[in-house]
Formats: structure tokens, sequence, C-alpha cells
């Protein structure tokens, strides 16, 4: 199995899913991290120390940077 390196951090899980989707449909998996309870505590997400992580393998790390610097772009 791959190592898999964070690619983002956020403030919400909500953010971290579009983020999470944009890499998708550029084919590139990714996984969500966060310490919320399955978004649960989605309300709580900002208070909490580490953030939502948004994860994706090492391989695709550098694909997966250039596709969310767009997306930062246009914000």
């Amino acid at each position: 199995m791959s190592e898999m390196k964070v690619v983002g951090t956020y403030s919400s899980r909500y953010e971290a899913e579009m983020s999470s989707e944009l890499l998708q449909e550029q084919g590139i998996q990714s996984i969500i991290s966060a310490d919320d309870c399955g978004g649960q505590l989605m309300g709580l997400s900002p208070i909490l120390k580490n953030g939502v992580k948004l994860m994706v393998s090492e391989e695709d790390s550098a694909e997966a940077l250039k596709v969310l610097e767009v997306l930062e772009q246009e914000q």
C-alpha cells in the first residue's frame, strides 16, 4: 500500500469534500481525515486542533497539488 500525503488542511469537512470531489473528477483518489465523528460534529470542526485533512497517495500528490492550486486561484 502506498504512503499517504496531506495535500490540504481545511477548517470544515464541507471544504475538504469539495476539494476531494474535484480530485476525483481528475481521477485522483483521496481520503478525508478528521476527528469529527464522521461529520456528526461538523459545526465544531473549526475549533478542532488538527483541522480536516485531505490525503492522497504519495504518487498522486504532485498532480493533486496542481489541481488544488487551480481551485484556490479561482476563489
